[in-house]
């Protein structure tokens, strides 16, 4: 428990700076997990007053500023020529309503499409990290149960090598692998030299930790069933980790991002023709939004997935270390206890009473 907490106050575990799309973290967005206080904040009925007043700092308009500002200033210049035509007695320039309003359908078609694709990969990413946690908490609690105190250094190792694999896996995903070394070097002191050697180290920590566990099987001292509970939840890691990598190597299919940014430039260029104002509209909010959780690694909050699966794994140990004896049946002085192992013999007696009273009346 000592080095997991150790490894927990290195400067690397403290600090949650996220390289992405998102420059800053805010309260309320994916870069952090939520509790009670976020929620209720979310559904408050304020939550109006807030989103105008912190308009100038959200990350959408910042994304998208450059491109409304020359749709701004093109529109701007339109309206400027239209106006001294209008002096000079010519006709303005202008565009028919009809070929925008057909052409807006198949935009908004293709929006969907990346969106949709887009916000599935958000959900699988959620769905991967978010499960590290529980994951870690069953494997030590089967450790720690099945395993006899005898080998509680290979516990201890066990529960070192749970604690490295979020750290592992968020360094792998934000392609810091120097971050690395000094959590690795508190959690693995003989053997992070060759970790860190390794190109892919979410994988070869569960390939050291697989190992541990395939020891203690063969000196008997898991069940089969045991064995095979550990190795699923293992495998859930390994399904978590190609999660991952699936994610930050296959991205939508960039032709989607090039033709909808395209038709959306063309649109928006022939907006101020049409419309008499400016020509703005949330087709760049919607594509910026696309944009920024496409990589949804970057976004959500990795490093206290990493440090909650390492809390977990120290939480299960001190449980353990700090839990009362189980109980046998005859030790539980609650009423029902006593009921529950008292009764046979109270049933025997009565059995034994009415009985001699009927032979008694024979």
């Amino acid at each position: 428990m000592q080095d997991i907490s150790t490894a927990l106050a290195t400067p690397e575990a403290l600090d949650d700076y996220m390289p992405g799309v998102l420059e800053e973290k805010s309260l309320l967005s994916m870069t952090h997990l939520w509790d009670a206080s976020t929620w209720a904040r979310h559904k408050s009925r304020h939550r109006w007053a807030h989103m105008l007043v912190a308009w100038p700092h959200s990350s959408i308009l910042r994304a998208i500023r450059l491109p409304l500002g020359v749709i701004l200033l093109v529109t701007l210049a339109v309206l400027q020529i239209n106006a001294l035509l209008a002096e000079a007695g010519r006709p303005r320039l202008t565009l028919p309503l009809a070929p925008l309003s057909l052409q807006a359908s198949s935009l908004g078609l293709l929006l969907v499409f990346r969106n949709n694709q887009t916000h599935e990969r958000l959900k699988e990413a959620q769905k991967a990290m978010g499960g590290l946690g529980a994951l870690a908490r069953e494997i030590m609690q089967l450790l720690v149960v099945h395993v006899p105190p005898e080998k509680g250094r290979a516990v201890a190792l066990a529960a070192r090598l749970l604690a490295l694999f979020g750290w592992a896996l968020k360094m792998q995903c934000r392609n810091e692998p120097e971050r690395l070394y000094p959590i690795a070097e508190v959690l693995l002191p003989r053997a992070h030299s060759w970790l860190l050697s390794r190109p892919h180290r979410p994988g070869t920590v569960l390939l050291r930790l697989r190992a541990v566990v395939g020891e203690l099987r063969k000196d008997g001292l898991l069940s089969s069933d045991a064995f095979k509970f550990i190795e699923e939840r293992l495998a859930k890691l390994s399904a978590a980790d190609a999660a991952c990598v699936r994610l930050a190597t296959f991205p939508v299919p960039p032709s989607y991002h090039r033709h909808g940014s395209r038709a959306i430039v063309l649109w928006l260029g022939s907006l101020p023709f049409v419309m008499e104002g400016l020509g703005c509209h949330p087709l760049q909010t919607a594509v910026a939004i696309a944009i920024e959780v496409e990589q949804p690694l970057d976004v959500l909050p990795l490093h206290e997935f990493a440090r909650g699966m390492s809390n977990d794994v120290h939480d299960v140990l001190e449980a353990w270390t700090t839990m009362p004896a189980v109980p046998r049946a005859c030790d539980d002085y609650s009423d029902l206890g006593k009921e529950s192992y008292l009764g046979s013999g109270r049933s025997s007696s009565a059995r034994g009473s009415t009985a001699a009273v009927d032979k008694k009346e024979r």
